[in-house]
Formats: C-alpha cells, structure tokens, sequence
C-alpha cells in the first residue's frame, strides 16, 4: 500500500523543513514543494490503493500505485543518504584544525550538488504522478465500501459472507452450545433496563453465525414484539441504519400500525422521533452486526429508549472497546469469543474436508497428522479452517498433493476463491487501522512463524523505526507509553494474541496467529516493508528497507546483495558465523539503524558495526560476547543497547559518547557454588551522569568503588527503571538522594553486595509516585517507611530482609497484586488477617527457614489466585486456612518437608477447589526467582 510510505516520508520531511536543515539555496524550497505535491498525492491513496488491491482493478491504478510507493522510497533515501554524509562529514570535521575542516568542505560540495539534482528530478516525477492521478479519475474521498474501500472485492464478498453465516444450519455449527446457551442467559436475564449484549472476537471466529442463530429462534419463538438485523459496515451511514431499522420493525410488525413511508422522512431528528414513538411501549430486539466505530452505540442510543421492558440489544464486533463504550449507556454483556479446542476444529476440519467423498471412506490413515498440522495451522478459527478445507477437498488424498497446497497458503490467500473470503476477513481488520498502527502489525512479519515476541523488545524496535508518534495533547507521555498503547489496542482489535503474562498483569509476550502471519507477509512483499530470507537461494531486492534471515546457512549470506538502503536487520538460528563473513555481511550496511543479533553464534562485536553511524538499536542478547570495544562510542545516534545474557561484565569510559541512549540492558544471570541463581551486571567507570537520556539502566555493578557512580546516578532524571547490585551499607543516603530525583521511576532493584549488608533506605523521604515494582534484596530491619507512600506499588519483593510480622501488617492496604517473601522475616508463624491485600493475585514464601505455621484469615487475600510455598522445612502441616481462598487457581510446593506433602495428598478432597497443585521436588533453576 502506498498509502504507509507516503505518510512515512511525510513524517521525515516535516522535521526536516522546520529545522532549517543546511541545504544549497533553493534545495529547502525543492523539498518544500515535494511535501505539498505528496500532500496532495496522500488525499487520492485510499481510493487507488483499495482499487489496485481489487481483482479487477485496472493495471493501469495498480502501476501508479507502485510508482508513488517507489518514488516516496525514493524520497526516504534521498534524506537518510544526505543525513548519513552530513554525519560522516562532521565527525571528520572534528578531526584536525581549519585547514581540514575547510578541505572536507570542499569535498562535500560535489555530494550536495548531487542531492540537490535527485531532489529535482523527484518533483518532476511527483508533478507527472499527480497528472496521471487525475487521468485515473481517483476519489479524494477515499471512495466507498463498494468502491473496494473494504480492502478487497468490495461489499459484495462482504455482505456473501455475512448472508451465508446467517442461514447456517445447526448442524454445521460446531463447538458453540456454551456461547449461545450464555448469550440466551442474558437475553432472558430478569433485568428490566434496556441492556447490550456483545459478542467479541477476531474476524472469523463466527460471531455473526452465533448470534444470527440466537436471533433466529427468539423470532421463531416470538419472545419480542419488535426485531430488527442491521448488518454495520466501516463506512455506514447513521440515517441508513435508523431507515434500515425501521424497515426491519415494519417487516415484523403483524398488524403494521404505525407504519409510514421511510423515504419521505428527510430529517434525522424526524426518524430518531419516529423510531422513539413506535418502540415505546414494545420489547424489542435489535442486532447490530460486525460493527467497528468505538462510538457507534452514541449514535444510535437516543433512537432506542429505555422502557423497562426488557429489551436487549446484540452487538457483534472484533474491537473490545466497542463493548466497554457502550457501558457508559445501558447495562452490558461481553462475550469474548475463543478459538475452537482442538477437538472440535479437527471435527469442523474433517467434516468440511471429506463431507462430499464418494467412497464415503473419511480421512486416511496417512492424513491424519498432516490434517493435525493444518488445523494447528488455523489457530481454531473457524472460517480458516472451513476455508482450507475446502480448498484440500477438491485436491487427491495424497501427503504431496495436500503438502503443496499448504505450502503455497501464502501465495494463493488473495487469489484462490476458497481462501479469498478469509482473506477479506483479515484484509478488513487490517485496512481499519490507522497507518501507524500498520506499520506495527507489519512489523510482526519480520519474525519467524509462531515466534513469541518480547512486548518490550517490540516497543523499542517500533520507536526505533519511527512508528511511534507524539501528539500535541501528550507532552507528558513517553514514546514507550504510546507504543503500550498501540499494543493494547492491536490486542483489543484481536489482531495480535497475548502469548505471557506477567504475574502484576502486563503482556510479557505477544505474537499472531500463522494464518496472520501469512497475511502480513503479504502485505509486507507487496509494498516492500520488508523481505525474510527463509529458504537458501533467495536474494535481496533493490527496494528492500528491512530484511529478516531465518536460515541456519551461513553459506546463504554469500547471496546477500543490495544492502545499501535497508534499514533494519534481524538473525534468527544462525548455527554459524565466521569472520570474514561478519565483515562482508556487516559492511554492506549503509542506512542500518536496527540491528538484532540476538542468539547469533558471536563472542565478539564485529568492527563493521562502529561504522553504521546512523544506527539506533543495537542487541547481542543471548550471544557470548565478551568486550564491548571502545569503537562504540562511534554510534552517537544509538538509544538502545542490549547486552542481556552475554559474558560482558565491564563497559568501556566511551560509552559516554553515546548522548541519546536511553536505554541500557545488561545483566545475566549464574548459578552460584550451592546453585542458586544470582544476578550479574556490569561495571561502569564515573561519568554515567553524562548519559542524561537515560531511561533504563540494568544493570550497575557497584560493588567496587561505586561511590561516584551512584552519586552521579542523580543526574538521570528521566530514568524509569534501574537496578543496581553491589550496595554496600555506607551507600545507603546517596543511594536515597539519587533515587529521589527520579521523579518518573517505574522499576526499582536493589541487591546488596552479600547478604549480611544492612542497607537503610530511611532517608528517602519523597519517594518517585510512579513506583510499581519494588525489588529490594537488602538486609532490613525495618521496612523504610516510604513504602506505604507508593499508592500504585503492584509487585514488591522483599528478600534477606529481617523483619517481623507486625512489620508486615503496614503493607496490607497496598494496591499489590504480586508478593513475594523469601528469607524475609524470621518468625515461627505467619498470619493474614481479615481484609489483609485484597488485590492481591500471586503470593510467593520462600525459604523461610523457622516458619512453622501459615494462618489466613477468612476474609484475607479476597483475589489471590496463585500460591506458591518454597523451601519452608519446618512448615510440615498443611494450612487448613487455605480453604478460605475461594479464588486461588494455582498452588505450588517446591522442595517442601514430606510429611507435608503427604498430609496435602491424603486431605486431596478439600482442595478440589484448585483447579492446579503442583510438587516439585527438587529445585529447578530459576522457577521462582523474579526477573529483574
């Protein structure tokens, strides 16, 4: 779509012209008119590009599109290639004195010229673009759902789909009976208000099927006096639905009083009047079908009064939010809608595959495991599957024949008409996004199929490429707060699934299902966004701006040409990566400005790298990397680092060149000599408070003369999280003073260097009122009392504190929704008492060495839905207490006394509660510890 690289290069020339950038005279006018001339291009791209998408658009539309998405690459190249020389010229400036500084100006003259010849043949080529638009007769509307604005063949696909959902038999209907034996719950519920009941879920899931099938036996029943099914497009008009309405009620009505012609109501005022009038007095039933406008209920709601009298109104959508706006109105039902288990997709699979065989015979032996990986495949969406099956039923019940259907999905998902209809599924899902939330579902193309992506990770490289954009009204917002919430809505929207969460409720990883996947590779090929080089053989394009190498060949390097203008580089199971190959491979990048090396056979950082000046995200995570060279003090342009899980342990002084970093990983972790596990960081030298961009620094080893280091620390006020290991007890008030100034700190780590340091935190007094997770592995006599100051404190681990249990008592009005207390507090009995952390969802007590006896109160722990007990030898009774934990789901023992064990499995009965207890009997590598 040429839509996302006209908008991106937008995004660059805007900053590019309000800094005045230094150019030849009338190079700034040039790109001033390229701007305005793209500006114009931009308000016909969503007419063109959903018409080339069309399979009957002309080739004609589908070549202009091209040369628009070519030319604003062109454009891309020509600002980052003169960025990239201005760079390299003024590093080369601030080498020697004026005699130098005068020849390399001499030198850039010819480049310049050069730039500023490129720039005027591209207005030239924009000037042609934008007459041959004109010719093509394109909408600056954007054109209309029939138009191909949908994203595919137009309504008419879409409204197939729809219609044949709706007269589906119930005998075609597989795995549905709790979704529509809930939703009847709802309908027939005893509340009088006028109630909305919504069913939620990812294109394909059968929403529509559900509750057309619901819908359809309250009318057979006559439950209501009125109905009405208004199927909602994207681009649906608020006068048609109410006439739409109306017509459906007129229908129904057997005595038709209060009929009139619809088509002479002219005023919208009239028809909410006219719609309020003949429904006061009724029950009715409405369903509003496959709506996406977040606010659509707000249109809508003043035509359907409240009448107390049970009416219900059904909603189906693929956006959560759409449901949570309509809370503000009328009391509301969601359902979300879940894929198919397994049982139940392999028996949607089979019967749609093998329905109309002649030899009535089912699946072959020989199929069976392939058809497991095929429905594996669809992630229990029921469309995908009836799609594919249905495309394998007319191929030969052959292994070859069905492995090369399969293996050419990704090819055919636009084309073959059994696929087509879900791939307007996904195509409609995809083409309501903002363009910015685009870029960030293509992005997911880059990684391997099932591949669960670190939410973290995907943040960073979003903001890395430029994704992730400010608004006026959100000064205070950070680029990673933004991105959350691209994330979240991707999530709510049901594009991207949630793989790990972590205890305190954030996503950990996320990921798309394989279908997804195939459908933004698509995309992703389509207009250049990104190439994977998956199988040996395949090269480079010319065009490619991010590449993605998944092949474990280092002999498929030897192909990689055309690096020159790409962007963004990922590894993924390389096995091995000689030198010599490094070099070439790594010298080929001109423009990189993300780099991911994660898990790559190195243990070095290759040389190259200190010559990619524009580069911005660096990661060795998961390599054996053992120095950082001092060449990094070149990359004056990163702001990410990731040296998580590596061998370094020292960083360079040269790092303090590095003035836009903001953020810093790098720790690992190691079994000590009685195999616990334990933290490692690195060692930095003074000068830290250099880095003033600073937002996420782990981890600091301050073990040795960290005196200046952390007394430095007080210059990185934007820091949001930082861990630091090595505190010794004199470093307690600077550490505070430090801590203090970090006025936007989330995360906060601190270990001490062994664990006889007694380390008072007292002197902080006005602690940062952001904190949510807490870690301090300190010795402690006393809690600080600070603590009870962090009104939004979500996790907090305490570990070699000495404490007591009426210390305890003070954290029990915090807003905790993780605990953890592991050798914190040297008392023989631990009892939580009623109305003690009542948001509380995990709690962990760990080798607690005199702890004899656990006691919860009745109303204790109201939401606790995890408990885990570890290490505890004298705890050799089972807390009957745990009976008053009406919510706990998981229950964990780990290397706890036998006879504990046994006394847990004789009383097995009044645990059946706990849908999962677990034993483990002896230690496994870091199951309980907490990440840093």
């Amino acid at each position: 779509m040429a839509e996302i690289a006209v908008n991106i290069v937008i995004d660059k020339l805007i900053p590019l012209l309000r800094d005045e950038v230094t150019l030849l005279r009338g190079v700034h006018g040039e790109i001033g008119s390229i701007k305005d001339q793209l500006g114009l291009i931009k308000a016909y791209l969503k007419d063109a590009d959903a018409r080339a998408e069309r399979t009957d658009g002309s080739n004609a539309m589908k070549e202009w599109v091209k040369q628009v998405r070519e030319i604003a690459y062109r454009i891309e190249d020509v600002i980052d290639e003169y960025s990239f020389k201005e760079e390299k010229r003024g590093r080369k400036q601030g080498i020697g004195g004026v005699v130098s500084r005068t020849s390399q100006l001499l030198r850039s003259v010819v480049p310049r010229h050069e730039i500023s010849d490129e720039i005027g043949e591209i207005r030239e080529s924009l000037a042609r673009l934008n007459e041959g638009r004109v010719m093509l007769g394109l909408d600056p509307s954007g054109g209309g759902e029939g138009s191909g604005n949908d994203g595919g063949d137009g309504g008419c696909r879409r409204n197939d789909l729809r219609l044949g959902a709706q007269f589906m038999d119930d005998g075609e209907l597989v795995g549905v009976d709790q979704t529509r034996k809930m939703v009847r719950g709802w309908l027939f519920s005893g509340d009088p208000r006028r109630t909305v009941v919504s069913v939620v879920g990812e294109g394909g899931l059968g929403k529509t099927t559900v509750v057309s099938n619901v819908y359809k036996k309250q009318m057979d029943e006559r439950c209501f006096d009125s109905y009405a099914w208004i199927t909602v497009s994207r681009s649906h008009k608020v006068e048609e639905l109410l006439k739409t309405m109306m017509k459906n009620f007129y229908e129904y009505d057997s005595n038709k009083s209060g009929a009139v012609d619809i088509s002479e109501i002219k005023d919208m005022k009239a028809l909410f009047h006219k719609l309020r009038e003949y429904l006061e007095g009724r029950r009715y039933m409405i369903v509003f079908d496959d709506v996406w406008d977040i606010d659509f209920w707000g249109e809508v709601e003043f035509a359907l009064p409240d009448n107390n009298n049970k009416n219900r109104i059904m909603i189906t959508t693929r956006d959560r939010g759409v449901a949570d706006f309509c809370r503000r109105f009328a009391p509301v039902h969601v359902h979300e809608l879940k894929p198919l288990p397994l049982e139940d997709a392999m028996k949607l699979f089979l019967h749609k595959a093998f329905q109309f065989d002649q030899d009535n015979e089912g699946c072959p032996e020989e199929l069976i495991g392939f058809s497991q990986n095929v429905v594996n495949k669809c992630d229990g969406v029921p469309l995908a599957i009836v799609a594919i099956a249905g495309l394998l039923s007319t191929k030969k019940k052959l292994v070859s024949e069905w492995q090369k259907v399969l293996n050419s999905l990704h090819s055919k998902l636009a084309s073959d008409p059994h696929l087509r209809g879900y791939y307007q599924v996904l195509s409609e899902s995809y083409s309501d996004l903002s363009y910015h939330l685009k870029l960030c579902l293509l992005y997911f193309g880059l990684f391997p199929e099932d591949h669960s992506i670190s939410c973290v990770k995907l943040i960073n490289l979003w903001i890395m490429e430029g994704f992730v954009k400010k608004s006026e009204n959100k000064d205070e917002t950070t680029l990673e707060e933004i991105a959350e919430e691209y994330l979240e809505e991707l999530i709510r929207r049901s594009l991207v699934k949630i793989s790990d969460v972590h205890p305190y409720g954030r996503v950990r990883t996320c990921g798309v299902h394989d279908l997804m996947h195939d459908f933004i590779l698509k995309k992703c090929e389509e207009m250049n966004f990104c190439q994977v080089k998956n199988r040996a053989g395949l090269s480079f394009h010319a065009l490619a701006r991010r590449i993605s190498i998944q092949t474990n060949s280092v002999d498929d390097l030897q192909s990689t040409t055309n690096l020159g203008k790409v962007r963004s580089c990922f590894v993924f199971n390389f096995e091995d990566f000689p030198k010599p190959m490094v070099k070439s491979f790594l010298s080929s990048f001109k423009l990189l400005i993300g780099l991911d090396l994660e898990g790559a056979p190195l243990d070095y950082l290759p040389e190259a790298v200190g010559n990619l000046f524009n580069l911005k995200y660096l990661s060795l995570r998961r390599t054996n990397v053992r120095i950082i060279p001092k060449f990094i003090g070149k990359l004056q342009n990163l702001e990410s680092l990731d040296l998580k899980d590596t061998e370094v342990s020292e960083l360079p002084i040269e790092i303090y060149k590095l003035v836009k970093l903001r953020h810093l990983i790098a720790y690992s972790y190691a079994l000590n000599t009685t195999s616990t596990q334990i933290v490692q960081g690195v060692k930095l030298n003074e000068g830290i408070g250099c880095l003033r961009a600073l937002e996420k620094l782990a981890c600091v080893d301050v073990t040795d003369d960290g005196d200046g280091v952390i007394d430095e620390l007080k210059s990185l006020k934007h820091m949001r999280r930082l861990s630091i290991i090595g505190v010794r007890r004199h470093h307690g008030k600077v550490l505070c003073s430090a801590i203090e100034s970090m006025n936007h700190l989330c995360s906060l780590s601190i270990k001490a260097a062994n664990e006889h340091e007694v380390v008072d935190l007292q002197s902080l007094k006005d602690p940062p009122q952001n904190l949510q997770r807490l870690y301090l592995h300190i010795g402690l006599v006393e809690l600080p009392q600070w603590i009870v100051k962090l009104d939004n404190l979500v996790k907090l681990r305490l570990y070699l504190s000495m404490l007591k249990e009426d210390q305890l008592s003070v954290l029990k009005s915090l807003p905790l929704l993780e605990l953890q207390l592991s050798r914190s507090v040297e008392v023989d009995e631990l009892h939580f008492k009623d109305g003690w952390f009542r948001k509380l969802k995990t709690l962990e007590i760990c080798m607690m060495q005199g702890l004899r006896t656990v006691k919860i109160g009745k109303g204790a722990l109201p939401s606790l839905e995890e408990l885990t007990l570890q290490q505890c030898p004298q705890l050799v009774e089972m807390p009957n207490d745990i009976r008053n934990l009406e919510t706990l789901k998981s229950f964990c023992l780990c290397e706890m006394p036998d006879e504990l064990i046994i006394c847990l499995k004789e009383q097995g009965g009044n645990y059946d509660k706990i849908k999962e207890i677990t034993f483990v009997t002896s230690f496994e590598q870091g199951l309980f510890n907490s990440r840093l």
